[in-house]
């Protein structure tokens, strides 16, 4: 008998292929010669060196080779406004309220006002992991990012010494622009493409009277500083490093040149989200017109968070005084003396809350008031996208929570860990509107077309327990931007 393995060969290609055969069982290899890597820093483009509030940034990205968009990072230092307590909020992408990304001078990647906000969404449920080393992960109370006692009253938070001259100390990522497919851009496709930051106001500040929880005192971590007036920050020396691949064989370029030539054009996806702001009276509406609608996120913050202010305490965390007042406390750490033990805290920019008349907006000491939500009315919402209901009910605090982890595609949130925490410090109530998936699947877009129509989308709420009067909504909408690229950089967005 004779054996033809090229037979089975054949047979097994077409097998795999037809994905016959688990990853796990296969022994084909794919190869590409001739990889090469470098790693290069870019100086802003206007030559500053410092940019305070309100201020921009802008780099522009060599137009020759692989950029690889997840890994290049921008890198700074900050430093603040002395004897003012200043602490910087959690996540060093905070300080920037808006990413854009231009192509030959046309707006490829707009982003929106809210950048920062949207980044802590992401590491509230669980999509984006925050790096403690360079993403400045938590807000530091005793302790600085060089590892300086901080402390004592009226002492801030800055970087313009040690460490924070001879190294940048924070990096951040470009946003959703960073998780573009496929991952490593042909930038010689495309014209000239520029980076460009907007740095928030100086209201992501928070002022301390002191830098630890002092148990009995009135002059703490949780209280404004006298002084918070006139509070600023300062990005200093702003850098980007962007991470760059060639490959030699040209089997790479010939696959792009055909695939242009059989088609057209070459198809760039990736997110971009819409927010629409405004003050909250138990309903807010908008429209929208978009080719794939994937998700629609709604978060409530207290309108005094447009001013500096102390620290907010995450519930969880120890409390000021936890021998009594029935603070939430344990989950974080309870042990401890005079400073309260263990303890958790963020800014009153990143408090996302659920917008209850009870517990009060203006609660935010330490004390378990704060995180108690005794009330038997009730705060619950359901979204309307043409009049139809999404969900099919007024959804409450459980419902809201499951039916966000499903539009994130989450087993668990990222930050919240018990439901006061998810209530106080953590609200989101969001809806899917794309196929689920899985982190291997090839890209597929899914979402909702309305392109045809301008689509008129209102959040509702039911409830007696609604706080109607001091809090805003910022909704994102999260859509499928698609960047077609041509012959002679020719460049087209669909979204």
């Amino acid at each position: 008998m004779v054996v033809d393995f090229n037979f089975f060969i054949y047979h097994y290609n077409i097998m795999e292929n037809a994905s016959g055969i688990p990853h796990a069982l296969s022994y084909s290899l794919n190869t590409m010669q001739g990889t090469s890597f470098n790693s290069f820093e870019l100086a802003p483009s206007t030559g500053t060196s410092s940019v305070g509030a309100n201020g921009q940034i802008r780099f522009m990205v060599p137009n020759n080779g692989l950029l690889d968009v997840k890994t290049s990072k921008v890198t700074f230092s900050v430093t603040t406004t002395a004897s003012k307590g200043c602490r910087l909020p959690a996540h060093a992408d905070t300080l920037f309220q808006r990413l854009e990304v231009k192509a030959g001078g046309v707006t490829i990647y707009s982003g929106s006002n809210f950048h920062g906000i949207l980044e802590n969404i992401k590491y509230n449920m669980g999509i984006k992991k925050a790096c403690g080393v360079t993403g400045h992960k938590d807000f530091l109370d005793a302790g600085d990012a060089k590892g300086k006692f901080i402390g004592t009253a009226n002492v801030s938070e800055t970087y313009g010494e040690e460490l924070g001259v001879a190294s940048n100390m924070f990096a951040i990522d470009l946003g959703d622009f960073a998780n573009i497919q496929p991952r490593l851009l042909s930038v010689d496709l495309l014209p000239s493409l520029e980076v460009i930051l907007t740095l928030a106001d100086n209201s992501v500040l928070s002022c301390v009277t002191s830098g630890i929880l002092q148990r009995g005192a009135g002059s703490d971590i949780t209280t404004v500083n006298s002084s918070a007036s006139g509070a600023q920050f300062t990005v200093t020396n702003p850098r980007l490093y962007v991470n760059m691949y060639s490959l030699a064989s040209g089997a790479y370029q010939n696959a792009i040149r055909s695939r242009m030539a059989d088609v057209g054009y070459l198809s760039l996806c990736y997110d971009n989200n819409l927010c629409f702001n405004s003050e909250w009276t138990g309903s807010s509406r908008f429209s929208l017109s978009a080719m794939s609608l994937k998700r629609l996120t709604a978060v409530w913050r207290r309108k005094s968070a447009s001013t500096i202010s102390g620290a907010v305490p995450v519930a969880g965390g120890a409390c000021a005084d936890f021998d009594g007042d029935g603070g939430v406390y344990g989950i974080l750490g309870s042990s401890g003396a005079n400073n309260g033990g263990i303890a958790e805290y963020q800014g009153a920019v990143q408090q996302f809350s659920l917008p209850t008349s009870e517990p009060a907006h203006n609660v935010t000491s330490a004390a378990g008031a704060s995180f108690h939500y005794d009330s038997a009315n009730a705060c619950d919402f359901q979204w309307k996208i043409q009049s139809a209901q999404v969900p099919q009910y007024f959804a409450d605090v459980v419902q809201q929570a499951e039916l966000t982890k499903h539009a994130y595609n989450v087993e668990e949130f990222g930050k919240a860990k018990i439901m006061p925490q998810y209530l106080f410090n953590y609200h989101a109530f969001s809806i899917p509107l794309e196929l689920p998936t899985s982190p291997l699947d090839k890209k597929v877009i899914s979402g909702l077309n309305s392109m045809s129509t301008n689509m008129f989308v209102e959040l509702t709420s039911s409830g007696s327990n609604r706080d109607l009067s001091n809090y805003d909504v910022l909704i994102f909408a999260t859509i499928d931007n698609i960047l077609r690229v041509g012959e002679g950089k020719a460049i087209e967005l669909l979204n």
